[in-house]
């Protein structure tokens, strides 16, 4: 049995969360390439369908994590974790579902901006621009998150993480390709997407941080943080082969 005390451990979880942070995966090419080149029909068409499919499983990845932290009653998780559900189900307000404020706000876009016809989210599993990458790191996280509770954890960080950066950067790839939608209209139904999880609220950093807590209130043990780490590793792994290939498709 490890005999490592608390102070120990919460430091080592401190400089784990500092590494994560320098991972490869906030510093992608394909990020550099959104927010240094403007769409054509085909790039939007190839990032809408990808980002659909990726973000789908959100919501169902965040469920599962409460569903566990019921289970192991573990009251700070649940109710931090609960409270960003309600977030992501619009507070009980189905218009208000980020989801489909995701799924308007693209569409709208890619219908103003590049003629396309309207995808949904469900359909984008289904379409030829999906990448092998993309189908890949749904698949990996959903192991991931079916393993231990700590590795669970892990993932969960990382992910809430990597989305705060995710959203700048796609919400400055939208605003250089808006050129036809008036203003307001591009503000209200179009950016209001990545708004609500990037303005000044926070509530991507706020998510982070309540995941970080969560993170350290069950690194109890060096096994514990191995599998946290383990979790979140990967994840991000995932996510950085699933951007770079993503990179490779609209940059060749």
């Amino acid at each position: 049995m490890t005999t490592t005390t608390a102070p120990v451990l919460h430091d080592q979880v401190v400089s784990l969360i500092e590494e994560l942070e320098r991972h490869d995966v906030y510093t992608n090419d394909y990020f550099t390439f959104l927010q240094e080149n403007q769409w054509n029909s085909r790039t939007y068409d190839f990032h809408r369908a990808n980002f659909f499919h990726r973000t789908e499983g959100t919501v169902k990845g965040i469920a599962h994590v409460c569903a566990q932290a019921a289970a192991r009653d573990d009251r700070d998780m649940l109710t931090l974790f609960s409270f960003i559900l309600n977030e992501e189900a619009g507070y009980g307000e189905p218009e208000k579902c980020h989801e489909v404020l995701m799924e308007n706000a693209h569409n709208l876009l890619g219908e103003a901006e590049f003629g396309l016809a309207p995808l949904r989210v469900k359909e984008a599993r289904d379409s030829a621009l999906a990448i092998p990458e993309t189908f890949a790191y749904r698949a990996r996280t959903r192991e991931l998150v079916g393993g231990s509770y700590q590795r669970m954890l892990g993932v969960a960080m990382a992910l809430e993480s990597h989305a705060d950066t995710m959203l700048k950067v796609c919400r400055t790839a939208f605003r250089n390709a808006s050129t036809g939608l008036p203003t307001t209209e591009f503000v209200e139904k179009v950016e209001i997407y990545f708004n609500i999880h990037v303005a000044d609220e926070g509530v991507e950093e706020r998510h982070a941080t309540d995941a970080r807590k969560c993170v350290l209130n069950n690194a109890r043990t060096e096994a514990d943080l191995a599998e946290i780490a383990y979790g979140a590793t990967e994840t991000l792994d995932s996510q950085l082969r699933m951007w770079n290939a993503m990179y490779k498709a609209v940059a060749g």
